[in-house]
């Protein structure tokens, strides 16, 4: 009779939580952790549903802290069971993929480029993952692009003193050198923002080469193994 109780406690528990709207992220959230040892004795479909849930809400609202280590839960139990598609999805793929996000909201950059990168060996042609990968990288500057924009930013510095400087005195007092000041001014305005949209665009093309050229050799690596596979078949 115990066993029965059981059962029936925790299929109202796995109906309770499937009632709740899929777009009520903390309200789902709430609910998986006031009963996660009841939860975790569903049966096994029941709770990895479920587990799935709490991590989307969890992401949904933006609690990647605890997103990461219920995805690695997830992760762990795809593994194991060795699921791939659950309901229709690649799992695996989209639970790697937020976990590289989460990581990315959190500014963990490097964590998210090593996620996305294994994304990408295993599917070179998603174009969604190879856009996130440059995205990734392009948030960790190097030298020389934080060296332009430092420079463009006391570029607008100095544009901005010389416009005083004409106001409080020039134009007041020195009119005949107005059009020299005008022309000094619009000049080192004009070389801030060619430096900083110069540096960001070269570094943007460097990043798009640099991941291009992964992904194609991630591409040829595949073709290969995919040829060797083939000649061992004839």
């Amino acid at each position: 009779m115990r066993q029965t109780e059981d059962s029936y406690s925790n299929s109202q528990i796995y109906q309770e939580f499937k009632d709740i709207e899929r777009s009520e992220f903390r309200s789902i959230v709430r609910f998986f952790e006031s009963h996660t040892s009841e939860i975790a004795q569903l049966e096994f479909d029941e709770y990895f549903e479920l587990l799935l849930t709490y991590a989307d809400a969890l992401f949904e609202i933006g609690t990647y802290h605890s997103y990461l280590s219920v995805a690695d839960q997830a992760i762990g139990i795809t593994i194991e069971h060795n699921i791939k598609y659950y309901h229709g999805e690649d799992i695996f793929f989209n639970l790697l993929f937020k976990k590289a996000a989460a990581h990315y909201n959190l500014l963990e950059y490097e964590k998210s480029e090593h996620i996305l990168r294994e994304l990408v060996k295993m599917n070179p042609d998603n174009e969604m993952t190879v856009r996130f990968l440059k995205k990734s990288i392009r948030q960790n500057k190097p030298g020389f692009l934080k060296s332009t924009r430092a420079t463009s930013v006391f570029l607008f510095l100095l544009t901005a003193g010389i416009i005083a400087v004409e106001l409080c005195l020039v134009r007041p007092f020195f009119a005949e050198y107005i059009p020299i000041i005008e022309l000094v001014r619009n000049v080192i305005f004009g070389a801030g923002w060619t430096i900083l949209l110069v540096g960001d665009l070269f570094y943007r093309w460097l990043v798009n080469n640099k991941v291009n050229k992964f992904v194609g050799i991630v591409k040829e690596k595949k073709q290969k193994r995919k040829a060797r596979k083939e000649a061992v078949v004839l």
